[in-house]
Order: structure tokens, then C-alpha cells, then sequence
């Protein structure tokens, strides 16, 4: 029995060892393989003859790296500089940056479908029905049919009444704000976000939230915003799919996260019952919906997806938009004294600035449009795959399963596309011959195609509004 013991721990090590042996065999394996594929990629993948940089072509988690670091726009636009109109920024990756690639990647060429889109860029659905972003080609077709209504010329006009409501409170907020004790030092930021959540709050549910009234970030609004960072993680983990099914059975296993999402999607499908079930006849965008709330139209489920889609993509985009707006014209106040003569000549009282009167100002239309070329809300890439036999993009032939997009950030700053790209300059849209060879068409902020942003409409609508105030 003396012995037994030495004899088990002799066994324990053995073991021990045996175990460590077999990892390191296993990752030195990886290693090996990890280089081959990397050797591969760079000498004879199908992409291997764009431009680009080496490792970002070698490996994926480079680029991820980029987005993980907020940089990736900028970086986009840099390696466009450098390489030209098309870069190679992944294995199996391209990027573009011209007006003919934007018509060629999310529009419609004539005897061919659209490019479908990359999956690994958009989010896993945590729903129990498919959104208008992920939809398949005929469920979204369908649900855009029935959700177009929503932003309609006639429903903007009915929605109007609860825009300006919002943005007389956005006023009065901001005069107590620099009438407080920060004396007019004002985060625009966080009070545009208050104002275009909860717009779209009231438009999708009849329940804003609150933001203005009580100057605060509601848990929604919060959460949201700490989504968009995850998601970085979730993005990358496409990339390497063992990691991916890790970390998804980690979601529901993690107690604040699974608490957080439990919630979010409580919190979305109760507000939508309530606004399904309310009897009232106010025009927002469920009474469209509602309409058509049928086995032939819009499911509830759906409707309660996309109502939580609407909430993201409605507001956040929109205040980013503001955002950027703002400051340029604060950073340019010979624009901006420009811009307050023509919304001052134009009106004599808050209750003329109508949708129908904003859109006629040129040169706030103009200062709009430049907003979104030097500060696009969605700066990056859109991603899509083309087909196994490839696809024409940029006037030549791209080998098939490529996933391809044009970086908008790398787009709308192109010295190729336009004079002083990185400058605001508002004439560029008023036919000011200093910018006669702009190619305007390349400022696509809300893509095109039949997949483009179904509030195209709605957002040159709303934001003049803000701006005018």
C-alpha cells in the first residue's frame, strides 16, 4: 500500500503529459494548416490577383480586427487611395468604390437575379420571423409591398403632426439646456438621439420614449447602442464557425445576456400587442400594417420583428445624419449664415415648414445631400456573394462565392469621385462649375435596388425639420 500511491501519481502525470502532448500536436496541426491556407490565398485563390494588402488577403481576422477597432471606414477609404477601385481586403473579399460597381453589386442587371446577400455581415435573427432585412427574396418582396405604405407621400403627411411635436420639444429642451448651468456647452448628439427615438417610438408603437421629457437614455436606446458593439464579436465569429456556434450557445447562457435579450424582445412584442390591440384611428406606421394583418399580408410575428427593426434603423441613422450635419455647418458659418437666410426668408412661422414647403429649399436640400456624402450614416460595406458563376461588377467578370460591397465612407471621399472630397461644400450639388466632373451618382446612402432602405423616403422628409428649427 505504500507504493499504491506513487503508482497513481506516476499514472496522473502520464496522463497529464499525454494530454499536453496531444494539444500541442493538435495546435502546431492548426498552425501548419493556418499558413498553408494563408500561402494558398496569396498565390493561387482566384482572388489572388487584386490588389491589396498581403496579410489582410492571408487571414480574415485583420479586417475584423479594423472593425473591431471602429477604424474600418477610414481604413477602406486608405486602401482605395492606395490600390484603386477595387481592394482586396479578405480571402475571399473585394471592395469598390465607384458609382458603376454601386448599380453592379445591389442593383438589377438585366436576365440576372441580384446579388444575395452575405450572410456573415448581417445579424443572426433572434426572432421568431424573418425581418424585411433578412427575408428571403419572396417573403421580402411581400412584407415591403405591404410596409411601403408607411412611407408613402400621403402617410408622411399624416405622420407630420407627431414630427413636429418632437421637434417644438427638441427646442424648448435645447433653450433649457443652454439656459442651465453648462451655459450653452450642449451634446447635440445625445439630444438628437433622444429626439429621433423617440419619433420613432411614437410612430411605431404609440409610446415614445421618453428621452426628451426626462433627458436620459432609455433602456432600449442603451441597449441598442451596446448591441452595435457586440455585434462586432458576433461578425467575426462567422468568420471561424466553431468559434461562432461557441459563442451563440454562450448567449443564452450568460445571465445578463440572456436577461438583456429576453427583455429587448419582451419589451418589442408587448408594445406592439398594445398598439395592435389599441382601438384608436391615428396614422402612424402600424395602422398601415394593420391593414394587411393577414395570412395574405403580414403576419403579427412579422410585425413585431420589423417593428424592432424599424426602432434601429429609423433613428439611429437619422441622428448620425444630424450629427454630422451639425457640426459642419457649425465648423462652415458662412454656410450655415447662408442656409439661415434662405429657411428665414422662406417662412414666416414654424407652422409653414411643411414636408411639401422643405423640400422646395435648394439649398438646404444641398446641405442635406453633402451631409450624407462626408458623414454617411452606414459607412461601410453592404456585403454580397456572388453567384457560383460569377458576376460582371466594375466592367469585369468576378469569380463566383466573392463576397463583395462598396465602401461608402471609401466611396464619397474618392479624390476620383469628387473635387475636395474631404471637404463640405454644399455648391457641389447647386451646378457649381469647381465641381463640374463630381460623379454625384456615387453618393448612394441608401443603396439601390429593390433591397435599398424602404425609408428613402422618409428621411429627406424628416430631417429638414430638425435642420430648419
Amino acid at each position: 500500500m505504500q507504493y499504491a500511491r506513487p503508482r497513481l501519481c506516476t499514472s496522473a502525470y502520464a496522463f497529464t503529459g499525454l494530454g499536453t502532448s496531444i494539444a500541442s500536436a493538435v495546435s502546431d496541426q492548426y498552425v501548419a494548416y493556418s499558413l498553408v491556407v494563408a500561402l494558398y490565398n496569396i498565390t493561387l485563390h482566384p482572388l489572388a490577383k487584386y490588389p491589396g494588402p498581403k496579410l489582410y488577403a492571408a487571414f480574415e481576422f485583420p479586417h475584423y480586427w479594423e472593425i473591431y477597432s471602429g477604424n474600418q471606414p477610414s481604413f477602406a477609404r486608405k486602401l482605395h487611395d492606395k490600390y484603386g477601385e477595387v481592394v482586396r481586403y479578405g480571402p475571399s473579399s473585394l471592395s469598390f468604390n465607384t458609382s458603376q460597381s454601386i448599380r453592379d453589386v445591389y442593383g438589377t442587371q438585366k436576365g440576372k437575379k441580384m446579388l444575395r446577400k452575405d450572410r456573415r455581415f448581417y445579424d443572426d435573427n433572434f426572432d421568431e420571423a424573418a425581418t424585411l432585412l433578412i427575408a428571403n427574396d419572396t417573403d421580402h418582396q411581400r412584407q415591403r409591398r405591404i410596409i411601403s405604405h408607411a412611407f408613402s407621400d400621403q402617410a408622411l403627411r399624416e405622420q407630420e403632426v407627431f414630427i413636429h411635436h418632437y421637434c417644438d420639444m427638441l427646442t424648448s429642451r435645447l433653450h433649457d439646456q443652454i439656459a442651465g448651468p453648462k451655459k450653452g456647452k450642449v451634446d447635440m448628439v445625445r439630444w438628437l438621439n433622444f429626439t429621433t427615438f423617440d419619433i420613432i417610438g411614437d410612430l411605431a408603437f404609440d409610446e415614445p420614449f421618453q428621452a426628451l421629457e426626462r433627458g436620459e437614455y432609455h433602456f432600449w436606446m442603451s441597449t441598442i447602442f451596446e448591441n452595435m458593439k457586440a455585434q462586432v464579436f458576433f461578425r467575426t465569429a462567422k468568420a471561424y464557425p466553431l468559434f461562432h456556434t461557441i459563442l451563440m450557445s454562450l448567449v443564452n447562457r450568460i445571465p445578463a445576456m440572456a436577461k438583456t435579450i429576453k427583455r429587448l424582445r419582451k419589451d418589442t412584442k408587448d408594445k406592439t400587442l398594445r398598439r395592435i390591440s389599441a382601438k384608436t384611428d391615428r396614422k402612424d406606421f402600424m395602422s398601415h400594417f394593420l391593414r394587411h394583418n393577414d395570412e395574405k399580408g403580414i403576419s403579427t410575428e412579422e410585425i413585431i420583428a420589423n417593428a424592432g427593426l424599424f426602432i434601429v434603423a429609423g433613428s439611429e441613422t437619422s441622428a448620425t445624419l444630424l450629427s454630422g450635419m451639425v457640426f459642419y455647418l457649425l465648423k462652415n458659418p458662412v454656410y450655415l449664415c447662408k442656409l439661415k437666410d434662405e429657411i428665414l426668408s422662406s417662412f414666416r412661422s414654424t407652422e409653414d415648414m411643411t414636408f411639401a414647403n422643405e423640400v422646395k429649399l435648394p439649398y438646404l436640400q444641398a446641405c442635406i445631400e453633402e451631409a450624407f456624402r462626408v458623414y454617411p450614416p452606414v459607412p461601410e460595406e453592404l456585403l454580397r456573394l456572388t453567384p457560383p458563376e460569377g458576376a460582371i461588377i466594375n466592367g469585369e467578370l468576378i469569380p463566383g462565392n466573392t463576397s463583395v460591397g462598396v465602401s461608402q465612407f471609401g466611396t464619397f471621399h474618392s479624390a476620383k469621385n469628387f473635387k475636395d472630397p474631404d471637404s463640405y461644400r454644399p455648391e457641389r450639388w447647386l451646378g457649381d462649375p469647381t465641381y463640374a466632373d463630381d460623379d454625384l451618382s456615387a453618393v448612394q446612402p441608401f443603396s439601390v435596388g429593390n433591397r435599398n432602405c424602404i425609408g428613402k423616403a422618409s428621411t429627406p422628409s424628416d430631417v429638414p425639420r430638425h435642420v430648419s428649427r
